[in-house]
């Protein structure tokens, strides 16, 4: 964080919508005050003491602050050196397009999950990387915001030829970014059924499996003699070092070691 400009708000191309803010609160404090969106706060240094309909809260380090539309709060710093946090803000038309069904309220403005914690702050972290993927983010906010509403998981509807079908789509294209909205559509499923019904019949995110087959498909151009930056540019990898992590992770050996393995030794 810039200590000249101790807060930050921004949004992301990749959640259209969805306002995200970092900041370093030393003597600001917040009155008494409402939003329009559904908040989701974490505290990363430090600790928010906050008044929430009458009830006093801290706000450290593994907990979730979590603030439906319209509710009245306060916020200020309990120590000194102030704190550090990440926030959050939510259109509740977005969360009604995600999730449809009944309208969404936190039960608590006090949340204490670690994973939920640790997950949306991965998650906003890497929605100022440059290299953020669209598929990722939005899968993530998704999973994230069910397990928050402690939404049920759908029944199983997702069959072997949806997912073949989108295998062979996703082959074609594997250059391109793909949205979970879009991956939805072409098996004619809303993107938060889609993806509780992928990941219960696959066991991995869309994302993951993505990467996967842009891996995989690395591979068989690799034995077939393509260029290293050629492979990674025609399978999706932009960036060379994360085409190079990613087949290490995948395979145990860099691309260069499988392609002298299985051609031999070039010349």
């Amino acid at each position: 964080m810039n200590p000249h400009r101790p807060i930050r708000y921004w949004h992301s191309p990749l959640l259209p919508g969805v306002e995200l803010c970092r900041a370093h609160h030393r003597e600001f404090s917040y009155g008494r005050h409402v939003h329009l969106d559904y908040h989701i706060g974490l505290v990363q240094r430090g600790g928010q003491k906050f008044i929430h309909k009458g009830n006093s809260h801290e706000l450290v380090a593994g907990r979730l602050s979590i603030v439906n539309p319209d509710e009245m709060h306060d916020g200020l710093s309990l120590l000194p050196e102030g704190y550090e946090v990440r926030v959050f803000s939510i259109p509740p038309e977005l969360i009604a397009r995600w999730l449809p069904g009944p309208e969404r309220f936190f039960a608590t403005p006090l949340l204490h999950r670690p994973d939920l914690y640790h997950g949306f702050a991965r998650l906003h972290a890497y929605l100022e990387r440059p290299d953020a993927d669209p598929l990722h983010a939005e899968s993530t906010l998704l999973e994230l915001l069910g397990n928050l509403f402690a939404l049920p998981v759908p029944g199983h509807a997702l069959a072997d030829p949806q997912l073949r079908f989108l295998r062979e789509q996703l082959l074609a294209s594997l250059d391109q970014r793909h949205t979970l909205e879009a991956l939805a559509a072409k098996v004619g499923l809303e993107r938060f059924t889609f993806l509780r019904q992928f990941k219960k019949r696959t066991g991995m995110t869309p994302y993951a499996w993505l990467k996967r087959l842009r891996l995989e498909q690395a591979k068989r151009l690799l034995a077939g003699g393509m260029a290293l930056s050629e492979v990674a540019l025609t399978v999706g990898f932009f960036d060379q070092s994360h085409f190079h992590h990613g087949f290490c992770q995948a395979f145990g050996l860099t691309p260069a070691q499988f392609r002298e393995q299985v051609r031999g030794p070039r010349p």
